[in-house]
């Protein structure tokens, strides 16, 4: 299916342009989810619900947290170290004023909802109120499905150019010589602070600090 040569797309360009994956690679015990992702081939409620957990599995629970946490600016960085998830990858695209991540955005808090509210309503129709919460005229679960992989599809698209287009790379740099710069200044500080004839060796400095990017 395609959105399975998507996400190895998106895997193959976050290795090549930035040296980490952007979604964390699948354990063996989780590997089968992106196996699974294909329209059910009955309308059945249950195999909605299996495949919006695949897709909630691939594409929010395998954020890469840890090196997304680096696109946040370092002056914001301590306010919001508590970040995670979709309101990580929020904060990380719009400080860094990366158009189009609205749509990607809000489709995965609908998926996310989605996932959370699985089989809880439905006695009241659930998959009829998912065909409108996701905007479709088809409100048969097969529809719906076929749905929000497009979706999925166009979120893993707007990944692959992000990474391709060599603006996270750019952001990496950016923020990784603020913290640099700041991580001197502090070293300056404490130097000056504690020198009394104010001088200071400035090569060890730097090369403590080289040491710590």
């Amino acid at each position: 299916m395609e959105i399975k040569k998507r996400y190895h797309d998106l895997q193959k360009a976050s290795q090549t342009h930035l040296g980490w994956q952007w979604l964390l690679p699948l354990c063996p015990a989780d590997a089968h989810h992106l196996q699974s992702l294909n329209i059910p081939a009955s309308d059945e409620q249950c195999d909605l619900d299996a495949l919006v957990l695949s897709l909630s599995k691939i594409l929010i629970d395998s954020l890469n947290e840890e090196s997304l946490k680096k696109l946040i600016p370092y002056e914001k960085r301590e306010a919001l170290k508590d970040k995670s998830g979709i309101a990580l990858l929020e904060a990380a695209l719009h400080l860094n004023d990366l158009e189009g991540a609205e749509v990607h955005i809000t489709f995965l808090r609908k998926l996310q909802n989605l996932r959370s509210s699985g089989s809880a309503h439905r006695k009241e129709q659930n998959h009829l109120k998912m065909a409108k919460h996701f905007g479709v005229n088809d409100q048969n679960l097969q529809g719906i499905f076929a749905s929000i992989l497009n979706s999925a599809s166009d979120t893993l698209d707007y990944f692959i150019a992000l990474v391709k287009s060599g603006r996270i790379r750019e952001i990496l740099e950016r923020n990784q010589m603020a913290a640099g710069y700041a991580s001197f200044s502090d070293m300056i500080g404490i130097a000056d602070f504690g020198s009394t004839d104010a001088s200071v060796n400035h090569d060890e400095i730097i090369y403590e600090l080289q040491s710590k990017l």
